[in-house]
C-alpha cells in the first residue's frame, strides 16, 4: 500500500534505510537535506504544501519517496528515494519499490494538475535510471556539480562591469536562455520568462537569491544566479559562447560578493561544459555528474459548453441567459 506519510510512520522514517538516493537540486545543495524533517513538514497541512512524502508499506516499511513543488510553475522535482530491508518472506526487489513509488507519485501529480515531473539522477544509479525510463521519463541534458570548499577571493576581483539583476531583467534573461540553450532542452523545460524573476527580498533562515547580468536591457550577454542557503551558495551561470573565455573573471566577481563564509557549488549544464576550465582556475573541484530527466503529464483541457442564448422561464419575464459555472 502506498499513501502519504502519517504520524504513525515517524518511527520508521527515522530508521536508516538500507539504500537511499538523493536527487540533488540547487535547493538541496544549498541546505543540509534531512528526509525525516521533510517528512514532518509534509504532514503540516498548508505549511507543507510544497513537499510530499509517500510511503510504501508491505509487512512493514519498504520505502518512501519525497518530492518538492516548484514555486514558479506547476512542476515538481523528485528529491529522495529510500528502501528498507524486507521482512523474511515478504521482500520485493529495490527496482519494484522504486517503480511503485515513482508511478504513484506521477498519478497523484496528475490529479493535482502538475504538468511536469523532473528528476536529476547521478550517473552511477543505473537501476533508478532504468526505472525512470520504464515510466516514460526522457533524458534531456546532463549537468556537472562543482564545489569550492573555502572561497579565497583576490583583491580587485570585483572591478568588472556587471550589475545586479532587477525585476525588469526577466525577459532579457529569458531571451539569453533561448539563444544559448539547445532547442530540445527548451522543449523539455518549457520555461516562461517569469521563471527568471527573483523572489521579493526576504531573510528566512539564511536563504537569499541574487543575480548579476552583463549587457543592456535589450540584449544581455551573461547571467549568474546565486542561491544562498544555510549550508552553501549555489551558482548557476548562463554565458553567450563568445564570453565563456572570460568566465573566470565573471565568476570571480560573483564570488567576491558572497560575504557569508560557506561552501560554494556551481551547477553547469552539459552544453556549457567549457566553463569547467574557469572553475578549475578558481579552485573548484568536480564532485559529480547528473542526467536530467523529465516526464510531461497529460493536462486536463477545458471544453466548450453550448449555452442557450435565451431562456424564457415564465410568461411576462424578460429573457435571461444561463451560464454554467466554469470549473477551477
Amino acid at each position: 500500500m502506498i499513501r502519504p506519510a502519517m504520524a504513525a510512520d515517524l518511527w520508521a522514517l527515522r530508521r536508516r534505510p538500507q539504500r537511499r538516493i538523493f536527487f540533488y537540486t540547487e535547493t538541496m545543495l544549498a541546505t543540509s537535506y534531512r528526509p525525516f524533517v521533510v517528512s514532518l513538514r509534509s504532514m503540516l497541512g498548508p505549511i507543507g504544501d510544497d513537499v510530499v512524502t509517500l510511503v510504501l508499506r508491505k509487512s512493514g516499511m519498504r520505502g518512501f519517496i519525497q518530492a518538492r513543488k516548484r514555486s514558479h510553475a506547476p512542476e515538481i522535482d523528485i528529491s529522495y528515494l529510500a528502501g528498507f530491508a524486507a521482512a523474511r518472506g515478504s521482500g520485493i526487489p529495490d527496482g519494484d519499490v522504486w517503480y511503485s513509488l515513482v508511478e504513484n507519485l506521477i498519478e497523484r501529480a496528475g490529479h493535482a494538475r502538475i504538468e511536469r515531473v523532473f528528476a536529476s539522477v547521478g550517473h552511477r544509479f543505473e537501476d533508478v535510471i532504468e526505472t525512470l525510463k520504464q515510466l516514460g521519463f526522457q533524458p534531456y541534458t546532463t549537468q556537472q556539480i562543482w564545489m569550492l570548499p573555502e572561497p579565497a577571493i583576490q583583491e580587485g576581483s570585483a572591478l568588472v562591469a556587471l550589475r545586479r539583476q532587477h525585476r525588469r531583467d526577466a525577459w532579457p534573461i529569458h531571451q539569453l536562455y533561448t539563444r544559448v540553450t539547445p532547442r530540445h532542452v527548451q522543449q523539455a523545460e518549457l520555461r516562461q520568462s517569469s521563471a527568471w524573476q527573483l523572489p521579493l527580498p526576504r531573510r528566512r533562515l539564511g536563504w537569499r537569491e541574487r543575480g548579476w547580468v552583463l549587457g543592456n536591457d535589450q540584449a544581455l550577454q551573461m547571467y549568474i544566479h546565486v542561491l544562498t542557503g544555510p549550508r552553501a551558495h549555489v551558482l548557476r551561470p548562463l554565458f553567450e559562447p563568445e564570453l565563456r573565455q572570460q568566465a573566470a573573471t565573471m565568476l570571480r566577481y560573483a564570488l567576491s560578493h558572497m560575504s557569508e563564509p560557506r561552501t560554494v557549488f556551481a551547477v553547469i549544464r552539459g552544453y556549457q561544459s567549457e566553463i569547467g576550465g574557469a572553475l578549475e582556475e578558481l579552485g573548484f573541484k568536480l564532485r559529480g555528474e547528473q542526467t536530467l530527466f523529465v516526464k510531461h503529464l497529460v493536462v486536463p483541457q477545458r471544453q466548450a459548453v453550448r449555452v442557450p442564448a435565451l431562456l424564457r422561464t415564465e410568461p411576462n419575464l424578460e429573457p435571461a441567459t444561463t451560464l454554467p459555472r466554469i470549473p477551477q
